[in-house]
């Protein structure tokens, strides 16, 4: 019985648009680039929260190392999402 939705995504696929990128193209290696900067970051926000620990400053150190985290976790969704060429 079909509810008359013939759309890919009612037959169980996957909806790829041509355009998007794959592993080894420009599009995957500017992802990978952007999470290396990100991880980068996220050390540096590392190292400062350790240093801001006891301080007035632990609580914005605190922030800025989440934010960080975010950060990473973000690109590495859209690593994942430009590799699987959604």
């Amino acid at each position: 019985m079909s509810c008359g939705n013939d759309e890919p995504e009612a037959r169980g696929q996957s909806v790829r648009f041509p355009e998007t990128t794959r592993i080894g193209s420009q599009g995957h290696k500017d992802a990978i680039r952007r999470l290396d900067a990100a991880k980068e970051h996220r050390q540096h926000r590392i190292e400062s929260h350790r240093a801001a620990q006891g301080t007035q400053q632990e609580a914005d150190a605190a922030n800025g190392l989440a934010a960080a985290e975010e950060q990473v976790a973000a690109r590495e969704a859209w690593v994942k999402w430009v590799e699987r060429g959604y």
